[in-house]
Protein backbone atom coordinates (compact mmCIF):
# COMPACT_ATOMS: atom_id res chain seq x y z
CA UNK A 1 0.00 0.00 0.00
CA UNK A 2 0.97 3.19 -0.48
CA UNK A 3 0.69 6.31 1.72
CA UNK A 4 1.75 9.50 -0.09
CA UNK A 5 -1.57 8.78 -2.57
CA UNK A 6 -3.87 12.05 -2.94
CA UNK A 7 -6.94 12.33 -0.90
CA UNK A 8 -9.56 10.29 -2.64
CA UNK A 9 -12.61 11.78 -0.80
CA UNK A 10 -13.35 14.32 1.66
CA UNK A 11 -14.76 11.11 3.76
CA UNK A 12 -11.30 8.94 3.40
CA UNK A 13 -9.05 10.72 5.89
CA UNK A 14 -6.22 13.03 4.76
CA UNK A 15 -2.53 10.55 4.66
CA UNK A 16 -4.71 7.24 4.68
CA UNK A 17 -3.01 4.56 3.54
CA UNK A 18 -4.26 3.54 0.20
CA UNK A 19 -3.90 1.25 -2.45
CA UNK A 20 -2.81 1.92 -6.08
CA UNK A 21 -5.94 -0.48 -7.45
CA UNK A 22 -8.65 -2.63 -5.59
CA UNK A 23 -7.39 -5.70 -4.05
CA UNK A 24 -9.65 -7.89 -6.43
CA UNK A 25 -7.63 -6.59 -9.63
CA UNK A 26 -4.70 -8.51 -9.56
CA UNK A 27 -3.34 -11.34 -11.71
CA UNK A 28 -4.73 -9.70 -15.22
CA UNK A 29 -2.56 -11.57 -17.16
CA UNK A 30 -5.22 -12.79 -19.74
CA UNK A 31 -6.42 -9.66 -20.05
CA UNK A 32 -2.72 -8.37 -20.43
CA UNK A 33 -1.96 -10.33 -23.18
CA UNK A 34 -5.12 -8.98 -24.98
CA UNK A 35 -5.16 -5.18 -24.20
CA UNK A 36 -0.91 -4.71 -22.84
CA UNK A 37 -0.18 -2.39 -20.92
CA UNK A 38 -3.69 -0.85 -21.29
CA UNK A 39 -4.32 -3.08 -17.67
CA UNK A 40 -2.17 -1.02 -15.66
CA UNK A 41 -3.55 2.31 -17.19
CA UNK A 42 -7.15 1.33 -16.19
CA UNK A 43 -6.87 0.27 -12.54
CA UNK A 44 -6.03 3.90 -10.47
CA UNK A 45 -9.38 4.37 -12.20
CA UNK A 46 -11.00 2.28 -9.92
CA UNK A 47 -9.68 4.05 -6.72
CA UNK A 48 -11.18 7.51 -7.98
CA UNK A 49 -13.90 8.86 -7.64
CA UNK A 50 -15.27 12.71 -8.66
CA UNK A 51 -13.71 15.37 -6.78
CA UNK A 52 -15.23 18.53 -7.52
CA UNK A 53 -18.65 16.95 -7.20
CA UNK A 54 -17.42 15.29 -4.23
CA UNK A 55 -16.16 18.49 -2.75
CA UNK A 56 -19.59 20.43 -3.64
CA UNK A 57 -21.78 17.41 -1.70
CA UNK A 58 -19.65 17.60 1.42
CA UNK A 59 -20.93 21.67 1.72
CA UNK A 60 -24.17 21.19 0.22
CA UNK A 61 -24.68 18.94 3.25
CA UNK A 62 -23.62 21.78 5.62
CA UNK A 63 -26.01 24.15 4.17
CA UNK A 64 -29.17 24.23 5.18
CA UNK A 65 -31.30 22.30 2.90
CA UNK A 66 -33.86 25.23 1.40
CA UNK A 67 -30.64 27.39 1.12
CA UNK A 68 -28.57 24.75 -0.76
CA UNK A 69 -31.26 24.15 -2.94
CA UNK A 70 -31.82 27.66 -4.16
CA UNK A 71 -28.13 28.34 -4.13
CA UNK A 72 -28.05 25.06 -6.67
CA UNK A 73 -31.21 25.59 -8.67
CA UNK A 74 -29.82 29.54 -9.16
CA UNK A 75 -26.32 28.33 -10.71
CA UNK A 76 -27.54 25.67 -12.63
CA UNK A 77 -30.18 28.04 -14.38
CA UNK A 78 -28.08 31.63 -14.46
CA UNK A 79 -24.96 30.50 -13.52
CA UNK A 80 -22.46 31.22 -10.63
CA UNK A 81 -21.33 34.50 -11.43
CA UNK A 82 -25.55 34.84 -10.24
CA UNK A 83 -25.11 33.58 -6.94
CA UNK A 84 -23.90 36.03 -4.58
CA UNK A 85 -20.71 34.80 -2.00
CA UNK A 86 -20.62 31.14 -3.25
CA UNK A 87 -18.84 28.62 -1.10
CA UNK A 88 -15.22 27.89 -3.09
CA UNK A 89 -16.20 24.73 -3.75
CA UNK A 90 -19.73 25.56 -6.00
CA UNK A 91 -16.96 28.00 -7.37
CA UNK A 92 -15.02 25.47 -8.97
CA UNK A 93 -17.10 22.86 -9.81
CA UNK A 94 -19.42 25.38 -11.93
CA UNK A 95 -16.22 26.66 -13.95
CA UNK A 96 -15.45 23.45 -14.62
CA UNK A 97 -18.55 22.34 -16.31
CA UNK A 98 -18.43 25.67 -17.94
CA UNK A 99 -15.25 25.42 -19.90
CA UNK A 100 -16.41 24.19 -23.26
CA UNK A 101 -14.07 21.59 -24.83
CA UNK A 102 -12.74 22.80 -28.49
CA UNK A 103 -13.80 19.73 -30.30
CA UNK A 104 -17.23 20.38 -29.08
CA UNK A 105 -19.57 21.09 -32.35
CA UNK A 106 -23.52 21.96 -31.30
CA UNK A 107 -24.73 20.64 -34.55
CA UNK A 108 -23.00 17.19 -34.27
CA UNK A 109 -24.52 16.61 -30.90
CA UNK A 110 -28.12 17.74 -32.12
CA UNK A 111 -27.67 15.34 -35.04
CA UNK A 112 -26.61 12.73 -32.69
CA UNK A 113 -29.29 13.35 -30.28
CA UNK A 114 -32.15 12.65 -33.27
CA UNK A 115 -30.42 9.94 -34.06
CA UNK A 116 -30.67 8.51 -31.02
CA UNK A 117 -34.00 9.17 -30.41
CA UNK A 118 -35.58 8.33 -33.92
CA UNK A 119 -34.64 4.64 -32.60
CA UNK A 120 -37.58 4.66 -30.74
CA UNK A 121 -38.72 1.44 -29.44
CA UNK A 122 -35.75 -0.66 -30.78
CA UNK A 123 -33.04 1.77 -29.11
CA UNK A 124 -34.83 1.44 -25.47
CA UNK A 125 -34.72 -2.41 -25.94
CA UNK A 126 -31.27 -2.68 -26.96
CA UNK A 127 -30.46 -0.60 -23.88
CA UNK A 128 -32.45 -2.88 -21.63
CA UNK A 129 -31.21 -5.75 -22.81
CA UNK A 130 -27.78 -5.16 -24.55
CA UNK A 131 -26.02 -1.97 -22.58
CA UNK A 132 -27.32 -1.91 -19.15
CA UNK A 133 -26.66 -5.89 -19.00
CA UNK A 134 -22.93 -4.95 -20.28
CA UNK A 135 -23.49 -3.02 -16.88
CA UNK A 136 -24.88 -4.95 -14.03
CA UNK A 137 -22.66 -8.26 -15.01
CA UNK A 138 -19.57 -6.52 -13.15
CA UNK A 139 -19.59 -7.52 -9.37
CA UNK A 140 -17.61 -4.58 -7.95
CA UNK A 141 -19.20 -1.74 -10.31
CA UNK A 142 -22.60 -3.79 -9.82
CA UNK A 143 -22.50 -3.20 -5.57
CA UNK A 144 -23.48 0.35 -5.33
CA UNK A 145 -27.08 -0.83 -6.48
CA UNK A 146 -27.50 -4.14 -5.15
CA UNK A 147 -25.75 -3.78 -1.26
CA UNK A 148 -29.38 -2.91 0.53
CA UNK A 149 -31.43 -4.75 -2.31
CA UNK A 150 -33.95 -2.32 -2.33
CA UNK A 151 -32.66 -0.86 -5.83
CA UNK A 152 -33.83 -4.24 -6.91
CA UNK A 153 -37.47 -4.15 -5.81
CA UNK A 154 -37.69 -0.65 -7.84
CA UNK A 155 -36.17 -1.80 -11.55
CA UNK A 156 -39.33 0.16 -13.35
CA UNK A 157 -39.12 3.66 -11.48
CA UNK A 158 -34.90 3.22 -12.04
CA UNK A 159 -35.26 2.75 -16.15
CA UNK A 160 -38.03 5.23 -16.45
CA UNK A 161 -35.68 7.55 -14.50
CA UNK A 162 -33.17 6.77 -17.18
CA UNK A 163 -35.30 7.31 -19.92
CA UNK A 164 -35.84 10.69 -18.94
CA UNK A 165 -32.46 11.48 -18.69
CA UNK A 166 -31.56 10.15 -21.88
CA UNK A 167 -34.47 11.69 -23.55
CA UNK A 168 -33.69 15.38 -22.45
CA UNK A 169 -30.12 14.72 -23.28
CA UNK A 170 -30.91 13.81 -26.60
CA UNK A 171 -33.22 16.77 -27.31
CA UNK A 172 -31.63 19.79 -30.08
CA UNK A 173 -29.49 21.86 -27.56
CA UNK A 174 -30.56 19.49 -24.65
CA UNK A 175 -26.89 19.81 -22.96
CA UNK A 176 -26.36 23.49 -23.45
CA UNK A 177 -26.44 25.00 -20.68
CA UNK A 178 -29.67 25.69 -18.41
CA UNK A 179 -31.04 23.39 -21.04
CA UNK A 180 -33.19 20.96 -19.06
CA UNK A 181 -30.71 18.12 -20.26
CA UNK A 182 -27.59 19.81 -18.71
CA UNK A 183 -29.46 20.17 -15.75
CA UNK A 184 -30.34 16.47 -15.07
CA UNK A 185 -26.74 15.55 -15.85
CA UNK A 186 -25.19 17.65 -13.19
CA UNK A 187 -27.94 16.73 -10.79
CA UNK A 188 -26.77 12.95 -11.30
CA UNK A 189 -23.65 13.51 -10.95
CA UNK A 190 -24.07 14.88 -7.53
CA UNK A 191 -26.91 12.08 -6.69
CA UNK A 192 -23.51 9.99 -7.58
CA UNK A 193 -21.33 12.01 -5.64
CA UNK A 194 -24.08 11.87 -2.42
CA UNK A 195 -23.85 8.00 -3.05
CA UNK A 196 -19.91 7.59 -2.90
CA UNK A 197 -20.24 10.36 0.41
CA UNK A 198 -23.13 8.17 2.35
CA UNK A 199 -21.41 4.70 1.30
CA UNK A 200 -17.90 5.81 2.44
CA UNK A 201 -19.26 7.51 6.51
CA UNK A 202 -20.82 4.13 7.23
CA UNK A 203 -17.40 2.75 6.74
CA UNK A 204 -18.30 -0.23 6.06
CA UNK A 205 -17.52 -0.07 2.56
CA UNK A 206 -14.27 -1.92 1.58
CA UNK A 207 -12.72 0.23 -0.63
CA UNK A 208 -9.35 -0.87 -0.77
CA UNK A 209 -11.05 -3.87 -1.92
CA UNK A 210 -13.79 -2.97 -4.08
CA UNK A 211 -12.50 -0.12 -4.82
CA UNK A 212 -13.86 3.72 -4.86
CA UNK A 213 -18.10 3.30 -4.75
CA UNK A 214 -19.38 4.67 -8.39
CA UNK A 215 -15.79 5.20 -9.51
CA UNK A 216 -14.07 6.90 -12.67
CA UNK A 217 -14.11 2.99 -14.43
CA UNK A 218 -17.16 2.58 -14.28
CA UNK A 219 -18.50 6.07 -14.73
CA UNK A 220 -16.53 5.78 -18.40
CA UNK A 221 -17.88 2.18 -18.88
CA UNK A 222 -21.35 3.63 -18.23
CA UNK A 223 -21.12 6.69 -20.38
CA UNK A 224 -20.38 4.79 -23.62
CA UNK A 225 -23.35 2.09 -23.00
CA UNK A 226 -25.34 5.24 -24.10
CA UNK A 227 -23.25 5.36 -27.04
CA UNK A 228 -20.46 3.05 -28.81
CA UNK A 229 -22.76 -0.13 -26.71
CA UNK A 230 -25.62 1.14 -28.02
CA UNK A 231 -24.65 1.54 -31.60
CA UNK A 232 -22.99 -2.10 -31.57
CA UNK A 233 -26.49 -3.61 -30.47
CA UNK A 234 -28.48 -1.68 -33.02
CA UNK A 235 -26.37 -3.09 -35.67
CA UNK A 236 -26.67 -6.66 -34.10
CA UNK A 237 -30.14 -6.49 -34.74
CA UNK A 238 -30.32 -4.94 -38.29
CA UNK A 239 -30.51 -1.27 -37.71
CA UNK A 240 -28.32 0.67 -39.65
CA UNK A 241 -26.46 4.04 -38.16
CA UNK A 242 -24.75 5.53 -40.94
CA UNK A 243 -20.94 6.34 -40.16
CA UNK A 244 -21.39 10.40 -39.47
CA UNK A 245 -23.98 9.94 -37.33
CA UNK A 246 -22.38 7.36 -35.70
CA UNK A 247 -19.58 9.38 -34.58
CA UNK A 248 -22.29 11.87 -33.40
CA UNK A 249 -23.76 9.96 -30.76
CA UNK A 250 -20.54 8.99 -29.58
CA UNK A 251 -19.33 13.36 -29.62
CA UNK A 252 -23.26 13.82 -27.97
CA UNK A 253 -21.90 11.03 -24.68
CA UNK A 254 -18.47 12.20 -25.04
CA UNK A 255 -19.68 15.79 -23.69
CA UNK A 256 -22.29 14.36 -21.93
CA UNK A 257 -19.68 12.01 -19.93
CA UNK A 258 -17.24 15.28 -18.95
CA UNK A 259 -20.23 16.45 -17.77
CA UNK A 260 -21.07 13.81 -15.77
CA UNK A 261 -17.41 14.52 -14.27
CA UNK A 262 -15.73 11.39 -16.18
CA UNK A 263 -11.90 12.27 -16.43
CA UNK A 264 -11.22 13.49 -20.17
CA UNK A 265 -8.25 11.11 -20.12
CA UNK A 266 -10.59 7.80 -19.77
CA UNK A 267 -13.88 9.52 -21.67
CA UNK A 268 -14.27 7.63 -24.92
CA UNK A 269 -13.51 9.90 -28.22
CA UNK A 270 -14.54 7.69 -30.69
CA UNK A 271 -16.76 4.49 -31.46
CA UNK A 272 -13.68 2.20 -31.15
CA UNK A 273 -12.48 3.65 -27.75
CA UNK A 274 -16.00 3.48 -26.50
CA UNK A 275 -15.86 -0.63 -27.55
CA UNK A 276 -12.73 -1.36 -26.64
CA UNK A 277 -13.22 0.27 -23.39
CA UNK A 278 -16.05 -1.94 -22.46
CA UNK A 279 -13.96 -4.95 -24.00
CA UNK A 280 -11.59 -3.99 -21.38
CA UNK A 281 -13.83 -3.55 -18.27
CA UNK A 282 -15.21 -7.08 -19.31
CA UNK A 283 -12.11 -9.27 -19.80
CA UNK A 284 -10.67 -7.48 -16.33
CA UNK A 285 -13.55 -8.30 -14.03
CA UNK A 286 -15.04 -11.51 -12.21
CA UNK A 287 -17.40 -13.18 -13.53
CA UNK A 288 -20.54 -12.38 -12.01
CA UNK A 289 -22.16 -12.74 -9.06
CA UNK A 290 -25.28 -13.24 -7.29
CA UNK A 291 -25.64 -9.39 -7.45
CA UNK A 292 -25.40 -9.18 -10.98
CA UNK A 293 -27.72 -12.15 -11.66
CA UNK A 294 -30.38 -10.33 -9.21
CA UNK A 295 -30.08 -7.02 -10.61
CA UNK A 296 -30.05 -8.32 -14.01
CA UNK A 297 -33.35 -10.22 -13.35
CA UNK A 298 -34.69 -7.31 -11.61
CA UNK A 299 -34.14 -5.34 -15.15
CA UNK A 300 -35.33 -8.15 -17.36
CA UNK A 301 -38.44 -8.80 -15.21
CA UNK A 302 -39.70 -5.14 -14.31
CA UNK A 303 -43.05 -5.43 -16.51
CA UNK A 304 -44.28 -7.78 -14.11
CA UNK A 305 -43.82 -5.20 -11.84
CA UNK A 306 -46.04 -2.79 -13.08
CA UNK A 307 -48.87 -5.38 -14.20
CA UNK A 308 -51.77 -5.49 -11.89
CA UNK A 309 -54.44 -8.12 -13.01
CA UNK A 310 -53.90 -11.66 -13.94
CA UNK A 311 -54.75 -10.52 -17.40
CA UNK A 312 -51.54 -7.94 -17.99
CA UNK A 313 -48.97 -10.49 -15.78
CA UNK A 314 -50.08 -13.00 -18.85
CA UNK A 315 -49.04 -10.12 -21.57
CA UNK A 316 -46.09 -9.30 -19.14
CA UNK A 317 -44.68 -12.60 -19.10
CA UNK A 318 -44.65 -13.19 -22.65
CA UNK A 319 -42.40 -9.83 -22.75
CA UNK A 320 -40.47 -10.83 -20.08
CA UNK A 321 -39.61 -13.96 -22.10
CA UNK A 322 -39.18 -11.61 -24.90
CA UNK A 323 -36.94 -9.23 -23.74
CA UNK A 324 -34.67 -12.23 -22.42
CA UNK A 325 -34.82 -13.83 -25.57
CA UNK A 326 -33.09 -10.70 -27.01
CA UNK A 327 -30.62 -9.89 -24.67
CA UNK A 328 -29.36 -13.83 -25.21
CA UNK A 329 -28.99 -12.88 -28.48
CA UNK A 330 -27.08 -9.72 -27.52
CA UNK A 331 -25.11 -10.17 -24.91
CA UNK A 332 -24.11 -14.31 -25.80
CA UNK A 333 -24.35 -17.37 -24.94
CA UNK A 334 -21.70 -17.32 -21.81
CA UNK A 335 -22.99 -14.15 -20.40
CA UNK A 336 -25.91 -14.90 -20.61
CA UNK A 337 -25.80 -18.37 -19.02
CA UNK A 338 -23.36 -16.39 -16.68
CA UNK A 339 -26.48 -14.32 -15.92
CA UNK A 340 -28.65 -17.12 -15.21
CA UNK A 341 -31.06 -16.13 -17.92
CA UNK A 342 -33.68 -18.69 -19.04
CA UNK A 343 -33.47 -20.50 -22.39
CA UNK A 344 -36.72 -19.39 -24.08
CA UNK A 345 -37.62 -19.87 -27.38
CA UNK A 346 -37.95 -15.87 -28.28
CA UNK A 347 -34.43 -15.78 -28.79
CA UNK A 348 -34.96 -17.02 -32.48
CA UNK A 349 -37.10 -13.94 -33.11
CA UNK A 350 -33.85 -12.03 -33.03
CA UNK A 351 -33.24 -12.88 -36.81
CA UNK A 352 -36.95 -11.81 -37.59
CA UNK A 353 -36.34 -8.53 -36.18
CA UNK A 354 -32.78 -8.50 -38.06
CA UNK A 355 -34.82 -8.57 -41.15
CA UNK A 356 -37.37 -6.42 -40.57
CA UNK A 357 -34.89 -3.69 -39.31
CA UNK A 358 -32.77 -4.13 -42.55
CA UNK A 359 -36.21 -3.64 -44.66
CA UNK A 360 -36.36 -0.18 -42.76
CA UNK A 361 -32.79 0.79 -43.79
CA UNK A 362 -33.88 0.12 -47.47
CA UNK A 363 -36.94 2.49 -46.77
CA UNK A 364 -34.90 5.46 -45.27
CA UNK A 365 -32.07 5.52 -48.02
CA UNK A 366 -34.63 5.34 -50.57
CA UNK A 367 -36.99 8.07 -48.76
CA UNK A 368 -34.88 10.08 -47.07
CA UNK A 369 -37.69 12.36 -45.65
CA UNK A 370 -39.31 9.61 -43.71
CA UNK A 371 -36.42 10.24 -41.47
CA UNK A 372 -38.41 12.78 -39.51
CA UNK A 373 -41.38 11.25 -39.50
CA UNK A 374 -39.85 8.46 -37.61
CA UNK A 375 -37.60 10.48 -35.45
CA UNK A 376 -41.20 12.32 -34.10
CA UNK A 377 -42.49 8.85 -34.06
CA UNK A 378 -39.25 7.77 -31.72
CA UNK A 379 -39.59 11.08 -29.33
CA UNK A 380 -43.07 10.08 -29.16
CA UNK A 381 -42.10 6.42 -28.25
CA UNK A 382 -39.46 7.44 -25.52
CA UNK A 383 -42.76 10.27 -24.11
CA UNK A 384 -44.89 7.61 -23.97
CA UNK A 385 -42.78 4.76 -21.97
CA UNK A 386 -41.52 7.87 -19.30
CA UNK A 387 -45.21 9.13 -18.60
CA UNK A 388 -46.50 5.45 -18.03
CA UNK A 389 -43.40 4.49 -15.82
CA UNK A 390 -43.27 7.53 -13.53
CA UNK A 391 -47.10 7.66 -12.86
CA UNK A 392 -47.67 11.42 -12.06
CA UNK A 393 -44.55 11.03 -10.03
CA UNK A 394 -41.79 13.66 -11.33
CA UNK A 395 -38.29 12.54 -11.43
CA UNK A 396 -36.41 15.32 -9.60
CA UNK A 397 -32.84 13.59 -9.51
CA UNK A 398 -32.18 15.16 -6.02
CA UNK A 399 -28.85 14.40 -4.22
CA UNK A 400 -30.51 14.58 -0.83
CA UNK A 401 -32.84 11.41 -1.92
CA UNK A 402 -29.94 9.45 -2.52
CA UNK A 403 -30.11 7.17 0.29
CA UNK A 404 -28.10 4.19 1.93
CA UNK A 405 -29.91 1.10 3.08
CA UNK A 406 -29.27 -0.96 5.84
CA UNK A 407 -26.76 -2.99 4.49
CA UNK A 408 -24.72 -0.56 2.90
CA UNK A 409 -26.06 0.24 -0.28
CA UNK A 410 -27.95 3.02 -1.70
CA UNK A 411 -31.69 3.22 -2.40
CA UNK A 412 -32.27 5.72 -4.47
CA UNK A 413 -30.03 6.17 -8.29
CA UNK A 414 -30.42 6.43 -11.80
Amino acid sequence: MSTDSPRLHPDIPEGAAVPRVPAWYVDRTAARARFGEAVDSFGPFLMRGDPPADELVAVLNDLRPAQANRMLQQALDEGIASVRRPPRAFVQFFRQIDEIPLWLDWDKLDRGGRAVLRTGPLGAVVLACYSLPLSYASPDGSKPLTASGRLVQRASRRLTETARFLVETCRPGGLRRGAEGFKITIRVRLMHAQVRRLLLQRKSWPYERWGIPVNQAYMAGTNVLFSSVLIEGLSKLGYEVPQAERDDIVQLWRYGGLLSGVDSTICAATEAEGLRLIRLIHAVMDPPDDDSRALVKALMEAPLELAKNPAQKAVAQRLVDLLYGLSRHLVGEDLADALAYPRTSWRHVAPVLRGMNMMMNSFQRRVPESRDALYRFGLEAWERVIENGLAGIPAAFDFRKATVGDQGGPTHAP
